[in-house]
C-alpha cells in the first residue's frame, strides 16, 4: 500500500510540474457535462426561444419557449426535486398518518413523472404541428406570389 501511495505522489508531482492544472478542469468539465447536459440543452433552447418569442410573439416560439421549459423541469424534477419530496413526505408522515406513505410516494415519483413527459410530448408534438403548418403556409404563399406577378416585371 506504501508503495502504491508512493507512486501516486510521484505521478501527482509529475503531473503537477509537466502538466498543470488543466487536466484537472478538463476531466471536471467533461463530468459536468455528461452528467448535466440535458439541463444545459433546455436552458440554452430556452434561451434561444425566449429571444424569439420576445422579438416575434406568435403561437409557434412561445410552443417552442414552453417545449424547452418543460424539457428543463422534467430533468430536475426527475433528477432532484422528486428526491426531495420524498424525503419531506418520509419526515412528515410519520407513524400515525403512515398510510398515507404509499399513496403519496406513488403521486410525487411515477405518477407525477409521466404526468411531466406526457405533457412534454404533447407539447413537442404541438411545436412540431406548428413548424409544418408554418412551413406549408410559407410555402403556399411563396408560390402564390410568383404566380401572380404581372406580365412585363
Amino acid at each position: 500500500m506504501d508503495l502504491l501511495r508512493g507512486w501516486m505522489q510521484v505521478f501527482e508531482q509529475w503531473s503537477y510540474a509537466t502538466l498543470g492544472q488543466w487536466h484537472y478542469a478538463l476531466g471536471y468539465c467533461i463530468v459536468l457535462v455528461t452528467h448535466n447536459w440535458p439541463i444545459m440543452l433546455a436552458a440554452g433552447l430556452s434561451v434561444w426561444f425566449g429571444y424569439r418569442a420576445y422579438v416575434q410573439p406568435t403561437r409557434l416560439n412561445v410552443s417552442w419557449l414552453l417545449t424547452a421549459l418543460l424539457l428543463g423541469l422534467l430533468y430536475e424534477y426527475a433528477k432532484h426535486i422528486a428526491r426531495e419530496l420524498h424525503t419531506a413526505i418520509d419526515f412528515l408522515f410519520g407513524l400515525e398518518i403512515a398510510h398515507l406513505n404509499r399513496p403519496l410516494h406513488v403521486l410525487v415519483g411515477p405518477a407525477a413523472i409521466t404526468i411531466l413527459q406526457l405533457s412534454f410530448l404533447a407539447m413537442l408534438a404541438q411545436s412540431l404541428r406548428l413548424s409544418l403548418a408554418a412551413r406549408r403556409a410559407r410555402k403556399r404563399n411563396s408560390i402564390t406570389h410568383r404566380t401572380i406577378q404581372p406580365e412585363g416585371s
